[in-house]
């Protein structure tokens, strides 16, 4: 029988090659994104269908930023938004020298 360990890490796995794929579908599919609400409305749909709240942060193929926003209740957006906090405190450290690059202590 398998531990929670080896089940979070097949699921991480799965979740992971999922998006790939979706990531994939969108390069092939970029050049049909005339604005940058399409493509935050259709990353925003694959992206629901696996997580209950996130933040998305990048850049379009034009180099534009976007970000993207999804909590249901307010406690689920004061989640994200700690979560957020402490990634980016986890980032700061590494870049200072703190943390060594690749540590998972954040997760």
């Amino acid at each position: 029988m398998r531990n929670d360990n080896q089940n979070s890490a097949e699921d991480d796995e799965e979740l992971k090659e999922i998006i790939e794929r979706a990531l994939k579908e969108n390069i092939k599919d970029r050049k049909t994104f005339k604005r940058k609400k399409d493509l935050a409305d259709r990353l925003s749909a694959i992206i629901s269908e696996y997580m209950d709240s996130y933040i998305l942060l990048g850049y379009d193929f034009n180099g534009n930023h976007f970000d993207i926003k999804l909590a249901a209740t307010p406690q689920k957006e004061e989640a994200l938004n700690s979560f957020l906090l402490k990634y980016f405190a986890a980032e700061v450290q590494s870049i200072k020298g703190i943390n060594p690059p690749g540590s998972d202590e954040m997760l």
